[in-house]
């Protein structure tokens, strides 16, 4: 996706920076786990720790493959008791409803898909005080799941964010979304969940686990996400990336960047690819490689 600076209005920049704007998201699925063995349930299944999650708070995750490769994103609230809330994307939403089915016992807990009686929302900026703190969405705040009346109610009181201004702030603060950055072959570390926050290295087992702390503990993955500063406005992504004349990646997210006053995109490239270095991008342009200098990283 491309987000230029004619789809965000200065308004809702501001409004984000130095007060707070609300966001309903559209796009999403959500799930409920409840019983006495959810939290054992879905802990074998994410790569977050969900045991370590205090009530009232927010995880950032992903189910894997039995090979370690990324099925779906996920952010899991946990409640009072034993109930947890997982939130995915509609890309991600038959596979995460295919593993609750095949994976949770009803003798241990049962599941709920409550997608049409929840609504995601989300109030961010220096304003947006509460619980659950946000994680990876791009801006600090807090990510509620409510009814549908409360969540309209709730935004009324603010400026609303549109799908474009978080989706900016996405980009722009190097997370990673299922089908663009994340594809069937693509495992957490590659994507940057170790930033995140989106993987335990000592929970104990969960699907996909052994690939996982292999890459982790004995080498590393040979393709990355990083940033990079491009030299004109992008053409229709993906884009395909080479240095040097040879293949190293492609471009995959592009958002203007009032910060740098610069485009920024995302990029999925070789490991061995430096700092610093520049990309030609097809279609005739260039891009500079910024590692880890992502304009509104947490």
């Amino acid at each position: 996706m491309k987000i230029g600076p004619q789809h965000v209005t200065p308004e809702e920049w501001r409004a984000l920076d130095a007060g707070s704007v609300a966001h309903i998201r559209a796009g999403t699925a959500r799930f409920q786990v409840s019983g006495k063995g959810a939290m054992a349930c879905v802990q074998g299944l994410v790569t977050c720790d969900v045991h370590a999650l205090p009530a009232g708070s927010r995880a950032f995750g992903a189910l894997l493959t039995s090979k370690g490769m990324i099925v779906t994103l996920l952010w899991i609230e946990k409640r009072a008791g034993e109930l947890l809330l997982l939130e995915t994307t509609d890309g991600g939403a038959a596979a995460l409803r295919d593993v609750l089915q095949r994976s949770i016992p009803p003798r241990l807990a049962t599941w709920e898909d409550v997608t049409a009686s929840t609504v995601g929302l989300g109030i961010y900026g220096p304003a947006g005080t509460g619980t659950p703190r946000a994680v990876a969405r791009g801006a600090d705040g807090v990510d509620l799941i409510v009814a549908p009346d409360v969540a309209d109610r709730t935004a009324a009181a603010h400026t609303r964010a549109s799908d474009a201004l978080m989706e900016a702030c996405r980009i722009l603060a190097g997370i990673p979304a299922l089908g663009a950055e994340i594809d069937e072959k693509t495992l957490p570390q590659e994507v940057r969940f170790d930033e995140l926050g989106g993987v335990s290295y000592t929970k104990g087992c969960y699907v996909g686990q052994e690939t996982v702390a292999r890459v982790h503990f004995r080498g590393h993955p040979n393709r990355r996400l990083v940033m990079l500063l491009l030299e004109q406005e992008p053409e229709a992504l993906p884009l395909q990336l080479t240095h040097d004349g040879k293949g190293v990646g492609r471009l995959t997210s592009a958002a203007w960047s009032h910060e740098l006053d610069a485009w920024v995109a995302q990029a999925v490239i070789r490991r061995e690819v430096e700092d610093g270095a520049r990309l030609e991008v097809a279609g005739g342009t260039g891009a500079t490689v910024a590692i880890e200098r992502w304009p509104r990283a947490a």
